[in-house]
């Protein structure tokens, strides 16, 4: 099989997450890539959780349905799965612990009956560790390398001291024999080839992508899938220059980092759609106050709280008009982990070249997925730019939001002697002071629209992903880029030049020619995105005229998997 498929299902509190990253980062050190895909409810204990990893020795950038290694902790595991097993899936489940006729309902698939249960208790005295009796088994079954289990235990349970560990290491190991005496497991094991690779989550890599770029302040309030990027960069308070704020609420978050950029701070906040909602009336004030802010915005469904744990696509158009008159922000939708850390460390440069704000488009699918990467360098260097010279005149002629050639006027901080300007919600002349007179309210607007055109070729251009032509181009913003490449790698390799990509990571402004030059060398256009009023595809229209002649909308909270779009392919074509 080209790529495995594991998964395991449970109860919130079983260590279903961290069971998977272990899988993944062994896997990892066989020399694979890997893609981890976690699904779980609004729930802080029990309900039904799962985390799948897919790994192969080849590129993978996507979960699939097709599951090889199923680790079923109760009934729902194999009951919620049926339609994702096959006779070549090996479920490994204690039955002694279901309700499961297994003479009458047994799922497709072979069964290995591990005691989960009496070998976690028999190892460690309690039954916590009978997610790592499974991992022994599912090494064993897999040709995996036990010891390098082992090294991945000790760094996850490194803070939990030697005899968590060691308990731990025992329990894998009795899951391993076990499965050895059952005749699960492989004759020969695979080698261990660890490339330099990491395994990070989205939110994981835009907190790290920020750290590189030199981030002072972080304010956010807890909101899913948001969340986990607040942890990450607080537990990075005590490593780096960097104060975080878990704020009362969203109100609150982004008005301390309004106040924190105005300070000079480089400033960030992070939300998802209901959180951004109560922000709205702070973007409007970033925006004419004109300083750099950069926002992670999260999407899972709405309206309201809709479903909190799961993913979409549908707050594309809420972020580009978020905010009552008209002035600059750029909104860019990162398509994977790489794209992720670049695209943040490029937010924070224009952020603060050019005073305004940059809106990171994430949803769950991204933020809370892991893929492997290549290793990022260890060290940058960051430029600061867009302030007002050290020393200013001192007869007080500093003009803050003076009239420029690209929109920028430099911006001192507070304290600074002879730079003292007014920044509040009001229009305002050239050094911040109220006015409402006509004709400086217009060139203040055209001022602050003049900076789209200079920061513009900056921003990331539509890619092509595939061939240069091909029979289908598909079109993709944001995460679906996981799903369209991995679709592309397998369609092309049933039928040469039978699929492309072209992947929008830039929304607003758009690059209007480029995605032209690029659709127009395309036999027939397929959109696809997680929403259900086709919201890029209305944008793509609004600014190049171009009409898709197909499209796939999925806005049912879950992702894209890979074969949705090859069934689709198959059915329209004939092709995969």
């Amino acid at each position: 099989m080209s790529t495995l498929n594991w998964k395991i299902a449970g109860r919130a509190g079983e260590g279903i997450a961290v069971t998977g990253m272990i899988f993944a980062k062994t896997c990892m050190r066989h020399g694979m890539h890997c893609f981890t895909y976690g699904e779980y409810p609004s729930l802080i204990r029990g309900g039904h959780n799962t985390m799948q990893v897919s790994a192969s020795h080849d590129p993978i950038s996507c979960q699939q349905r097709a599951v090889h290694i199923m680790i079923a902790l109760n009934d729902e595991a194999i009951a919620q799965h049926l339609d994702e097993f096959s006779d070549a899936t090996v479920h490994i489940i204690d039955k002694k612990a279901t309700k499961i006729d297994w003479e009458t309902h047994a799922p497709k698939g072979r069964v290995l009956d591990l005691p989960m249960h009496t070998i976690s208790l028999e190892t460690t005295g309690s039954t916590l560790a009978e997610n790592m009796v499974a991992l022994g088994a599912s090494c064993a079954v897999l040709c995996l390398d036990l010891s390098v289990l082992y090294s991945i235990i000790e760094e996850a349970f490194v803070k939990k001291g030697s005899d968590v560990i060691e308990k731990n290491k025992q329990a894998a190991q009795k899951g391993f024999e076990y499965a050895k005496e059952q005749s699960f497991a492989c004759l020969s094991t695979l080698p261990v080839f660890a490339k330099p690779q990491v395994l990070l989550t989205g939110n994981e890599v835009i907190g790290l992508a920020a750290l590189s770029a030199g981030i002072q302040f972080y304010a956010a309030y807890p909101m899913t899938p948001a969340s986990s990027l607040l942890e990450y960069l607080a537990k990075a308070q005590d490593t780096y220059p960097l104060v975080v704020k878990h704020a009362e609420d969203e109100i609150s978050a982004i008005n301390q980092a309004i106040g924190a950029s105005f300070a000079g701070a480089r400033a960030m906040v992070g939300t998802s759609g209901g959180g951004f909602a109560l922000m709205v009336e702070g973007v409007s004030l970033a925006g004419i106050t004109e300083l750099p802010l950069v926002v992670m915005e999260g999407q899972r469904p709405g309206p309201a709280t809709g479903l909190p744990t799961w993913t979409c696509q549908a707050d594309l158009e809420f972020v580009l008009h978020a905010g009552h008159g008209e002035f600059p922000k750029i909104v860019v939708a990162p398509g994977d982990i790489t794209e992720s850390f670049f695209t943040t460390r490029l937010a924070f440069e224009v952020a603060e070249t050019f005073h305004t704000q940059v809106y990171i488009l994430g949803d769950k699918f991204l933020l809370e997925s892991a893929q492997s990467v290549p290793r990022f360098q260890d060290t940058w260097t960051n430029t600061r730019s867009g302030f007002a010279p050290e020393n200013l005149p001192e007869n007080n002629i500093f003009q803050r939001y003076a009239y420029t050639e690209n929109g920028v006027s430099p911006r001192s901080v507070p304290g600074q002697p002879h730079g003292l300007y007014l920044a509040n919600s009001y229009e305002h002349d050239e050094h911040g002071y109220a006015t409402e007179d006509s004709t400086t309210t217009q060139k203040m607007v055209e001022k602050r629209l003049k900076k789209l055109e200079a920061l513009q070729p900056l921003l990331p251009k539509p890619l092509l992903l595939g061939p240069e032509k091909a029979d289908l181009t598909f079109v993709c913003w944001g995460s679906t880029k996981l799903v369209l490449e991995e679709v592309a790698r397998q369609a092309n390799a049933v039928q040469p030049k039978s699929v492309n990509v072209i992947h929008i990571q830039t929304l607003m402004p758009f690059h209007t020619k480029e995605f032209q030059a690029l659709a127009h060398n395309a036999s027939r256009l397929i959109m696809v995105e997680g929403n259900a009023t086709r919201q890029c595809e209305r944008l793509i229209y609004a600014h190049t005229g171009i009409v898709m002649q197909d499209r796939i909308n999925k806005y049912d909270g879950r992702p894209f998997y890979a074969e949705d779009v090859l069934t689709w392919i198959d059915h329209h074509k004939g092709i995969a």
